[in-house]
């Protein structure tokens, strides 16, 4: 269904709800029915980013309309595009959106702090708002505290997880008898055994500055490496020098060619191509490799959680979401079309497209199983991957500085500068970004 363009512009002057304290505890509603059509009549507008999540959401949207008896106008942009957008609107406070789709690994603190969000916590618990059956507690752990502020509001309701997995080809793999790394000390000497340029280059991964920061972490946190430490910088440590070290060494020995430049376009198309045995990024882009139009793996790729390390074991997350604009003057209702978005049936439908959730019960619903899109594997990593989740950006206003503030220093790394050398500058410009930002 093609994206339908917003027309109404009213301007409002609604005050931001309050944020709500203390943790928060979901009591599920004990009706037995729920009225949709409470709202019955009104209209409701959308600012919705161009993405797999949405994809499948558009094109049940009338669903909703049908449910609700309320009717939905969206717009549909690429992420950039409707970032700035909702930005002119919400420094306008036009009201115009009631709802947005919200990428909050960028956005999170940056819109809570200025009030852009409306905080859920008092709906999720009112029972004529709530579907008994919405289960807010199905959502992971890692769901749920993606969504989550500091102060214990509730931003957005989760829809899309993303999460860094493990890919590699399994005919190189069998022939050598070689398995997924455990550990971050198994992956160094697993990717020499597979290197044999210029066919096959032992691993690829993002190089290029800001891109990189995303898969960085799938390395840092295992390591034991974090981006602060009680609200201060924390990118000179042992374990950031450690992780960088890592990081760069595998893509200046054993990367392919120009690899310090590639973006995740450029990665995935030297995994698709054949080119490369490991790859470690965002779990969506096993669609790509499963497709015979574009891939030359298919059928070939396997997939794993990412290796462990001295630090634990983790798997850099990006979620999201469904917001309430704190504009809106139609709150409730929009409300209520972020809760049909995100509830169980529609969890079944973008898992069935192959999109990821981060409801628990999706995972094992009789649906997926029957009709599954990926590989087995795909599944398993990417289920295991959510339980040891963790956000894989700073949740600070300045995220996007940080990530080139980071990317430089990996891809000075990359090219041969000193690790300690190059963190230390990080180090320098981090701490005033913080201390401009984050006062």
């Amino acid at each position: 269904m093609a994206a339908r363009r917003l027309t109404r512009r009213a301007f409002l002057a609604t005050a931001a709800a309050g944020a709500a304290t203390g943790p928060f505890v979901f009591t599920p509603a004990k009706a037995q029915s729920f009225n949709w059509k409470r709202f019955q009549g009104k209209e409701l507008f959308l600012m919705l980013t161009k993405h797999p999540f949405i994809d499948v959401l558009e094109k049940n949207i009338p669903e909703f309309e049908s449910l609700s008896g309320m009717k939905v106008k969206w717009e549909t942009l690429p992420e950039i595009q409707a970032r700035q957008k909702m930005t002119v609107e919400m420094t306008a406070n036009s009201g115009g959106i009631d709802a947005f789709f919200t990428s909050l690994h960028v956005e999170k603190k940056r819109f809570w702090k200025a009030g852009w969000y409306h905080p859920l916590n008092k709906f999720l618990q009112d029972t004529a708002l709530t579907s008994p059956d919405f289960d807010w507690n199905d959502f992971s752990p890692g769901a749920r505290s993606g969504v989550t502020q500091p102060d214990g509001s509730i931003s957005a309701l989760a829809a899309f997880i993303d999460a860094n997995v493990f890919f590699y080809r399994k005919d190189l793999f069998g022939p050598k008898n070689l398995a997924p790394p455990k550990t971050l000390a198994d992956l160094e000497p697993l990717v020499q055994k597979l290197h044999a340029p210029p066919g096959i280059y032992g691993i690829v991964l993002r190089g290029l500055k800001n891109a990189n920061a995303t898969q960085y972490p799938s390395i840092l946190f295992p390591m034991g490496g974090t981006y602060l430490k009680d609200g201060k910088a924390a990118l000179d440590t042992k374990e950031q020098v450690a992780a960088i070290d890592m990081y760069s060494k595998l893509l200046r020995q054993y990367g392919p060619p120009g690899v310090v430049n590639f973006n995740w376009y450029e990665c995935s198309a030297s995994f698709m191509q054949g080119q490369a045995a490991i790859y470690m990024d965002g779990v969506n882009f096993a669609s790509q490799f499963e497709d015979a139009t574009k891939s030359k793996v298919v059928g070939k790729v396997g997939y794993a959680v990412l290796p462990s390390g001295p630090g634990g074991h983790f798997s850099p997350i990006y979620i999201t979401g469904m917001a309430v604009n704190a504009q809106s003057r139609n709150k409730e209702a929009a409300y209520l079309f972020c809760q049909w978005a995100t509830n169980k049936a529609n969890a079944v439908r973008e898992l069935m497209a192959g999109v990821g959730v981060g409801r628990t019960s999706t995972w094992d619903s009789p649906e997926v199983k029957a009709k599954p899109k990926m590989p087995a594997d795909w599944y398993q990593a990417y289920q295991a991957s959510l339980k040891i989740g963790r956000q894989g950006l700073p949740e600070i206003v300045g995220v996007t500085e940080y990530r080139d503030i980071i990317g430089v220093a990996i891809q000075k790394a990359i090219e041969g500068a000193p690790p300690a050398q190059v963190l230390a500058q990080a180090q320098k410009d981090f701490q005033e970004m913080l201390n401009r930002t984050e006062g």
